[in-house]
């Protein structure tokens, strides 16, 4: 048995979750802790909202409200819909949240004076956009412009189209986000991380980071040299330093006190993408510990109690998630994590999800709508956008709904309901035909190797090799083995029902390959065949239904 510590994306608490956020570092997520648990391994899930990003304040400013309302409020609604699609991991954090708060903030302040004490801080003098009448700096959620490495429309200084980061000072046709009636330019001093780069790339390659994602590393410091910013301008977030002496650091986690930094402006704040990731990497940790009643959070340093570590997260986030390794180069701290699974990103209809232009399918609108979740998942891993951007169509989405699991999925639920009420004696009481098991023992190798790869779309493969060589194993093999292994198969990515179909066998525990397999070689005459209309089906679904989630999103 290993421990493993699974951290799951960090949303932005400014609006809901959809299909495309669902479909990447949730479902990935998800499906791998399932895996896991039921290969026997101990695992904690966790995520947070990131509820003192930049766009939060923007999406407060939008709506009327305080940015913290504004956050605690869509941090319920992601919550809800990640626990309506069964993605909600072990713990979901809210930074707002007292407990939080006082560990999250204390880390901030704890982490720069450790690197201010080793030399690694950097303050370097910008010269920024401002709005004219109030002074305030066109940083993060305020500025637009292109990317300097590929000329694509981005806001803040982050490209999705290529998944490079730059300073505001580097985006072309710099402008202000919103509408501001004069622009001016206004100076001030950010803090910045000084890089080892050497370092920083050996220990990329030493945590196997795909190569196309150490490239991104390598053109990211020649774009920017070797820095990576800590702070901005924005006067929202955690504030570089504080008045008051720092707060006592988690009883789990000692860090000393160091000496205080000076002070940057009071509207200099934390970026949540520097060592804001960090004190969220260090809160995994701290849950994990306490889930498991260990003495110390394991993320502080290598010991015997050091869960595997994995990291889900989109493109948009790969930089500064794997500059967290230079921030465990230059505190000495082992808080990075052990692989990182990064996906690309899925289309609506060919176009991006757009909650602006009303182009989007919010998950709680799918629920809402009665809609199958389990079909949403298994249909969702197909088009794991893990190498290369993906598209969600709803004629897609339907066709496959109704073909694979409304039609050949109950075609065989049928085919195996009607071998009641007596089943097949030699079938139930031999082991399996030796062709039997060695495709069960192909299937279920290459089932293990995609969750193991992050490949969900190949997990989903696996499910119907599998359905369609069921039907013709029912009669020799036995309807309930054959059943029993298409659960295991379909329950990382379809829980609910793969859960009932395991419950209706009579099978103990949850499904599981290894349980499976051992039913086709040993004596299942204690496993009744089942009786008709007693195992759970998927209903047809239109493509109509599903694009009036489109327009209904408005």
């Amino acid at each position: 048995m290993t421990d493993h510590l699974i951290l799951a994306a960090l949303p932005t608490p400014n609006g809901e979750l959809h299909l495309g956020h669902l479909g990447g570092p949730f479902l990935a997520a998800d499906a791998l802790a399932r895996h896991l648990r039921a290969e026997g391994h101990r695992v904690t899930t966790v995520s947070a909202t990131d509820g003192l990003e930049s766009y939060v304040l923007d999406a407060a400013r939008r709506e009327g409200r305080t940015p913290e309302a504004t956050a605690r409020d869509y941090h319920a609604r992601i919550e809800a819909a990640l626990t309506a699609t069964d993605c909600r991991p072990d713990v979901f954090l809210d930074v707002h949240d007292a407990a939080a708060a006082a560990d999250h903030r204390s880390w901030h302040h704890a982490l720069a004076e450790r690197l201010a004490e080793r030399g690694r801080i950097e303050i370097r003098r910008e010269r920024l956009l401002a709005d004219a009448a109030t002074g305030e700096e066109l940083v993060a959620c305020w500025l637009a412009g292109r990317c300097p490495a590929c000329g694509e429309e981005t806001a803040g200084y982050t490209c999705e189209a290529c998944g490079m980061w730059f300073q505001p000072t580097d985006v072309r046709e710099p402008r202000a986000r919103h509408p501001r009636g004069h622009v001016t330019t206004t100076g001030t001093a950010s803090a910045f991380l000084r890089l080892d780069v050497p370092a920083l790339l050996d220990l990329a390659r030493r945590r196997w980071v795909p190569e196309d994602y150490v490239d991104l590393l390598r053109r990211y410091v020649e774009l920017n040299g070797p820095l990576w910013r800590l702070t901005h301008p924005l006067g929202w977030g955690v504030p570089w330093t504080t008045p008051a002496p720092l707060a006592s650091p988690d009883p789990l986690d000692p860090l000393a006190p160091l000496d205080p930094l000076a002070r940057l402006a009071p509207r200099q704040v934390h970026s949540t993408y520097a060592l804001g990731t960090t004190a969220m990497f260090l809160l995994a940790g701290r849950e994990h510990a306490r889930t498991h009643g260990l003495p110390h959070n394991p993320l502080l340093t290598d010991g015997t109690h050091r869960p595997r570590f994995t990291l889900c997260f989109g493109l948009d986030g790969a930089l500064p998630l794997l500059m967290q390794l230079a921030v465990q180069e230059a505190t000495g701290m082992p808080c990075a994590p052990d692989e990182y699974r990064f996906n690309r990103f899925m289309t609506l209809d060919g176009q991006k999800f757009s909650t602006g232009r009303d182009h989007v399918i919010r998950v709680l609108d799918y629920v809402a709508a009665g809609l199958d979740t389990d079909a949403l998942r298994f249909h969702l891993a197909r088009l794991s956008p893990g190498e290369k951007p993906t598209d969600f169509s709803p004629d897609a989405f339907a066709d496959d709904v109704t073909q694979t699991l409304a039609g050949r999925l109950s075609r065989l639920l049928d085919a195996c309901e009607a071998t009641a009420p007596t089943p097949n004696a030699r079938a139930a009481t031999a082991t399996a035909p030796v062709a039997v098991r060695h495709r069960f023992e192909d299937t279920a190798a290459r089932h293990r190797e995609a969750l193991r790869t992050g490949d969900l779309a190949l997990a989903a493969a696996a499910v119907d090799d599998w359905l369609a060589f069921a039907p013709g194993a029912v009669g020799t093999a036995g309807a309930p083995r054959v059943l029993a292994v298409l659960a295991a198969l379909a329950a990382p990515l379809m829980p609910r029902w793969a859960d009932l179909l395991w419950e209706r066998l009579g099978l103990p525990a949850v499904p599981a390959l290894a349980a499976a397999g051992r039913l086709l070689s040993s004596d299942a005459s204690h496993l009744s065949a089942p009786a008709p209309g007693t195992l759970p089906r998927f209903a047809p679904v239109a493509a109509a239904e599903v694009r009036a989630l489109v327009r209904r999103s408005g």
